[in-house]
């Protein structure tokens, strides 16, 4: 796709925005409300995020607590924390596009490419 048909996209996108207060209050519920949950360990480790990022729970395995690697639970967690994480960003762009139609980040390509070639390009 080119740079021209990105900027294409991206004015039908913003046309199509409406009302963007009521649309990033109505998001904003949506990615609190959504949670995404991620485990390592083979579940002796799992957390539990909002799609906004919040993280809400963490449940582990009481068998890890009689464990004496305290690195390895430290391990899990970190791993559970950073995959629900990455899942919280993915539901949250799904969201994002539901409710506004498009996701900002299509169009980093087309800023970057804009900011590199010093502007928009005259019409």
């Amino acid at each position: 796709m080119g740079i021209f048909d990105q900027m294409k996209q991206m004015r039908e996108a913003f046309s199509q925005i409406g009302n963007i207060k009521e649309k990033q209050e109505e998001l904003s519920k949506r990615l609190a409300q959504i949670r995404v949950s991620a485990s390592a360990g083979a579940g002796m480790v799992e957390v539990t995020a909002s799609a906004d990022g919040t993280l809400a729970n963490i449940i582990i395995n009481p068998i890890m607590f009689n464990a004496e690697d305290k690195k390895m639970l430290e391990d899990l967690i970190l791993s559970a924390t950073n995959e629900v994480q990455r899942k919280a960003k993915e539901t949250m762009a799904h969201e994002m596009k539901n409710v506004l139609g498009f996701n900002p980040s299509d169009f980093e390509g087309v800023f970057n490419q804009l900011q590199k070639d010093g502007g928009f390009p005259p019409v």
